[in-house]
């Protein structure tokens, strides 16, 4: 098992001094998107309100940065429409 470690910057410096025993990347990679979502939720409108990308900055026991995640939620500036393309519109 290694221990991961989730810091996080969300306008607010966040370092994990506890980390998360896991088997593996793979596992680590899953907690971080469950562990992202669930700060989203519990933030409640300051995510969507603040406009300002959130980083998670994700390490190994020895420090190593291992992957970084960035979510952001964003509004138009104006009245828009979002129009799907299909696979006939990459041709």
């Amino acid at each position: 098992m290694t221990t991961y470690y989730f810091h996080v910057d969300n306008g607010e410096f966040i370092p994990d001094g506890d980390g998360v025993d896991l088997p593996d990347l793979d596992a680590a990679r899953q907690e971080a998107v469950r562990a992202a979502g669930e700060m989203i939720n519990e933030s409640k409108r300051s995510f969507w309100e603040g406009m300002t990308p959130w980083i998670m900055n994700v390490t190994d026991d020895e420090n190593h940065l291992l992957f970084t995640l960035q979510f952001a939620a964003k509004a138009p500036s104006g009245n828009a429409l979002y129009i799907p393309q299909t696979e006939a519109d990459h041709a």
